[in-house]
């Protein structure tokens, strides 16, 4: 293989393991939060939210590359911010991506049992429905990342096959004037949901190594493959607002459930449902296998174990029990769970960290490296400042519609 060949290749892949853990759960919930305040709102703050995440995964890929080799969150964090920002970060980390787990958990098991129902005639109720979820996708990501990459393959086939059958029956029933509606008020409480929908940050550093620390291929993967879910989003919110009655969207709201299920309203075709949770169910494998393999990453530098044999297992038994036992006991947290992770894991630790790591790097310990993001302490400075606003934005969210 040619070195011509072989930047492709590893761009292509960089980006489809990027855009498949962006591509989740989150994808299910943006029009739920986005439906009442219309579709140009939603779509100018989408693409603020785009272009924030996107800055700072490339923040993400310049700190990683003044770092060793197998070098985390964890450990990027003690080198620039000390033995507390390393807790901070490490506690952050945490909760973020358990947040995403039961997140995934809770709109992926029944999915899954829906086509165990559907296919095998078995119902599945209950805890077995998550511990089956669990095995079935924990199983994957113990095998290693080869294994993932090409599963993730296959998975985003089907994704993107299943997306552009939902939006060509959904886009016959869309009735333009439902896009002209605008309401601005709440448009931006919406960002924290759109923070968890376009976290890919957790992949950076374990991609930077397996590309042997080549910049050029991370930035263009990290613009590929954010690039796509941005796309994806705008249509999908194009198809939801545009096709499906305010009331419908915000009845799913109030439930806690994912849109897909409110999706066979949209033509009245029968297969438009079972296309629906298609689409759902592997947008949410492709996001959750990006998370737990980082998850296990991270995990193994904290505990300084291998990410193998029976230390992988390990690591993947503490990445999938907890939220596990946590769905079990709550299984409508899916919305819920999604907000938090966005609006205080994702606003902190792929936003607000990278800025902190940067700045440390650059302005205290005068480091260079092959790759800078422009702006200096201005930019630096404005990524802090909205990570800073979108955690606030939660807060509020959260006492106006929980207590």
């Amino acid at each position: 293989m040619t070195k011509q060949l072989k930047k492709i290749k590893d761009v292509f892949s960089g980006t489809l393991l990027i855009a498949g853990t962006t591509i989740g759960a989150g994808m299910l919930a943006i029009p739920l939060v986005t439906a009442s305040s219309g579709f140009l709102p939603a779509l100018i703050v989408t693409f603020i939210v785009w272009v924030f995440m996107y800055l700072t995964g490339l923040l993400f890929l310049e700190a990683t590359l003044w770092m060793h080799k197998d070098a985390n969150i964890l450990s990027m964090s003690k080198r620039f911010l000390g033995r507390k920002g390393k807790y901070i970060a490490g506690s952050t980390f945490v909760f973020l991506y358990y947040c995403l787990m039961v997140a995934y958990y809770a709109a992926g098991a029944p999915l899954l049992a829906s086509f165990i129902d559907a296919i095998f005639q078995i119902t599945l109720e209950g805890w077995i429905v998550y511990a089956i979820f669990g095995i079935l996708f924990g199983s994957i990501v113990a095998v290693g990342i080869k294994f993932v990459d090409r599963v993730n393959y296959i998975l985003m086939t089907a994704l993107f096959v299943s997306y552009i059958a939902l939006v060509g029956a959904g886009n016959k029933v869309v009735e333009i004037e439902r896009l002209f509606f605008q309401n601005w008020k709440n448009v931006f409480f919406a960002a924290p949901i759109l923070f968890s929908s376009f976290g890919y940050h957790n992949v950076i550093p374990s991609l930077t190594f397996h590309f042997k620390e080549n910049a050029k291929t991370m930035k263009l993967s990290i613009l590929l493959g954010s690039l796509i879910p941005f796309v994806i989003y705008v249509v999908w919110q194009y198809l939801i607002i545009g096709a499906l009655p305010l009331e419908v969207v915000q009845f799913a709201l109030k439930k806690g459930l994912p849109i897909t299920e409110s999706l066979q309203s949209l033509t009245g075709i029968g297969w438009v449902k079972a296309m629906g949770r298609i689409f759902g169910l592997f947008a949410i494998i492709t996001s959750m296998l990006g998370v737990s393999f980082s998850v296990v990453d991270f995990l193994g530098d904290g505990l300084k174990l291998k990410r193998k044999g029976k230390d992988r297992f390990f690591l993947c038994l503490l990445t999938f029990v907890p939220p596990f036992i946590l769905v079990s006991l709550n299984p409508s947290i899916f919305v819920l769970a999604i907000g938090i992770a966005g609006g205080f894991g994702e606003a902190f630790l792929n936003g607000i960290l990278p800025a902190l790591l940067v700045w440390v790097g650059r302005y205290k310990d005068k480091l260079r490296s092959t790759f800078s993001l422009f702006g200096g302490r201005i930019t630096l400075g404005i990524l802090l400042l909205i990570g800073v606003l979108v955690m606030i934005l939660e807060i509020v969210y959260i006492i106006k519609n929980y207590f």
